[in-house]
C-alpha cells in the first residue's frame, strides 16, 4: 500500500481529520453569502470519507481540489471587496460548478431543473458580459434562487448549497449590476457626393 504524500506544508492527517470534524459539527448556517472556509471543510469531509472499503486518502488530490476552488472563490470575493467589480460570467460559472457538486452529493434529490437554470445563468452572463446589460442575468438568478429554495436540504453539512445560494442571492446579482450598458453601434452615415445631381432627360437610356 502507498503512504500517502504530504506535498503541502502544514497538512497532515490531523488537519485533515480537524477539516473533517468541523464539517460535520458546524452549525447549519441561514441563508447568507457563503463562507470562504466552508468549500474547503466540505470538499475535505466528502474526500476523507471516500467509497466503503477505502482506508487511505490521497491528500495531494484532495487539498489541490480544495485549493483551486477555494482560490476560484476568494478572487471572486476579493474583487468584489475592492469595488473592481466582479466578472459576471466567471461568477455565473462558480456558481455552476457548486450547484453541479451540491447536486452529486444529493442523488436522491431531482435537481435537473436547476442544473437547466444553472446553463442559463452561464448563457445569459456570456452575452451580459459583452453587451454590459445585466438585466437577464439578475432575473434568472431570482429563478435560481427559487429552484434552490425546492430542493434545500434542510439542516445539515451541506456547504456547497449554502455556498451556491449566496452566489446566486448576492455575488451574481452584483456583478450583473455593477455592468455598464456598452454604446449602440451607430448606424453608417449615407454617402454624399460633392457633384451636382446628375440630369435625367425623359426618354434618354442611361448606363
Amino acid at each position: 500500500m502507498t503512504t500517502p504524500s504530504f506535498g503541502q506544508p502544514g497538512y497532515d492527517p490531523a488537519t485533515l481529520a480537524k477539516a473533517a470534524q468541523a464539517l460535520r459539527s458546524a452549525p447549519a448556517p441561514g441563508i447568507a453569502p457563503p463562507d470562504e472556509g466552508s468549500v474547503a471543510a466540505g470538499l475535505a469531509a466528502r474526500q476523507a470519507a471516500g467509497p466503503s472499503g477505502v482506508t487511505t486518502v490521497d491528500v495531494d488530490a484532495l487539498f489541490a481540489g480544495m485549493q483551486a476552488m477555494q482560490q476560484q472563490i476568494d478572487a471572486l470575493l476579493a474583487e468584489k471587496a475592492s469595488g473592481a467589480g466582479i466578472p459576471v460570467q466567471a461568477t455565473a460559472e462558480s456558481l455552476r460548478e457548486l450547484i453541479k457538486t451540491h447536486a452529486s452529493q444529493s442523488p436522491g434529490t431531482d435537481h435537473a431543473d436547476l442544473l437547466r437554470l444553472a446553463d442559463d445563468a452561464v448563457d445569459a452572463a456570456v452575452n451580459a458580459a459583452s453587451s454590459g446589460i445585466g438585466g437577464p442575468v439578475v432575473a434568472i438568478a431570482g429563478k435560481v434562487v427559487k429552484a434552490l429554495q425546492k430542493v434545500n436540504p434542510g439542516p445539515g453539512d451541506f456547504h456547497y448549497f449554502r455556498q451556491a445560494l449566496g452566489f446566486a442571492e448576492v455575488h451574481l446579482v452584483d456583478a450583473a449590476e455593477a455592468l455598464v450598458p456598452r454604446p449602440a453601434r451607430q448606424p453608417a452615415g449615407q454617402v454624399t457626393s460633392s457633384q451636382p445631381p446628375a440630369t435625367v432627360i425623359q426618354g434618354s437610356v442611361t448606363g
